[in-house]
């Protein structure tokens, strides 16, 4: 019990955040007509956010900022129908889609770690582009995707729909060897104090340029995912995402301030903030309110560590 009881004062964020999911989602059950198809299509429809906001909580961990996920997302997805309508193949262009998304995490990464570029600046620009190239390939929304992607997100694994499966193997599959591997020690180290990993033989900027590589990389796979839930593409489509990708990860236990976080909240933190959209609408609020109640969770979210942390220190004898 001890080892748990450290892990809940160190992470009290973490299951705090699975809490409220559990009565959001309980919440939202008890008022909508439930189906293993309506399940199956909600949870797919969710992935794409989580696998997005663990991307962006890698590099929050590093001290860092990805302004630019829902730019490759959007990217990705708009490479694929629109390659997919013109010559076919949608493998081929997830290929290509996957490729443009790693070149973007690159930008990023030797942008920030080897020319000391501020992340917001670098990011921001780097979205910039993207959104221009989305909209290059495709102007409006349209295009199309094999029969065989858009089918993917209604597959079940024996009773649990595929999408659930990733949604829960996720922690176990990433955060745990990437947390006993050296790059997630030197993720969290570089994230906590530079200096000192610099001074502990960590090579910080190639950890920084991991970081951001990462980040594209689960952007890339969220837009994927979103092809097969839209079977089109849409250069807006992840416009939403990047202040949903930064709440999930605060609102899941990472620290803006870096050096801190799992992969186990931000994926909470992504569904909490995906179901209060769903329960705002199974409640006819208007769309825009959560746009309103997503910025105010996250600087609730914000609010709430910095204060326990404003109680300890008033507690600690100066």
């Amino acid at each position: 019990m001890r080892p748990v009881r450290t892990y809940l004062r160190r992470e009290p964020s973490v299951p705090a955040a699975w809490a409220v999911l559990l009565v959001i989602v309980l919440i939202w059950l008890a008022g909508s007509s439930v189906s293993v198809l309506s399940v199956t299509i909600m949870i797919g429809q969710k992935v794409p956010l989580v696998l997005a906001s663990i991307g962006a909580a890698i590099v929050i961990m590093s001290r860092g900022i990805d302004l630019s996920v829902g730019a490759v997302l959007t990217v990705v997805n708009t490479i694929i129908a629109a390659g997919t309508a013109a010559f076919g193949n949608s493998l081929a262009w997830i290929g290509v889609g996957l490729a443009v998304a790693l070149v973007a995490g690159l930008v990023n990464g030797l942008c920030v770690a080897w020319l000391r570029l501020p992340p917001l600046i670098v990011t921001l620009a780097v979205q910039s582009i993207l959104l221009g190239v989305a909209l290059y390939v495709l102007p409006t929304p349209g295009g199309a995707v094999d029969a065989w992607l858009k089918d993917l997100p209604l597959v079940l694994v024996g009773p649990f729909p595929l999408m659930l499966l990733i949604v829960v193997a996720a922690p176990l599959l990433i955060w745990y060897p990437l947390r006993r591997s050296r790059f997630g020690t030197a993720l969290l180290s570089s994230g906590a104090d530079e200096s000192a990993a610099y001074a502990s033989g960590i090579n910080v900027r190639r950890t920084v340029v991991s970081s951001y590589v990462l980040s594209a990389l689960f952007a890339g796979l969220a837009g994927i995912v979103m092809s097969m839930n839209t079977g089109s593409g849409d250069p807006t489509i992840g416009v939403p995402f990047t202040m949903n990708t930064i709440a999930a990860a605060v609102v899941g236990g990472v620290s803006l301030a870096g050096g801190r976080g799992t992969i186990a909240g931000p994926i909470a933190g992504a569904l909490v903030v995906s179901f209060i959209g769903n329960l705002l609408f199974s409640m006819g609020v208007n769309s825009y309110w959560q746009y309103v109640v997503t910025g105010a969770v996250l600087i609730v979210a914000i609010a709430i560590p910095a204060g326990l942390r404003a109680i300890r220190a008033g507690r600690q004898p100066s």
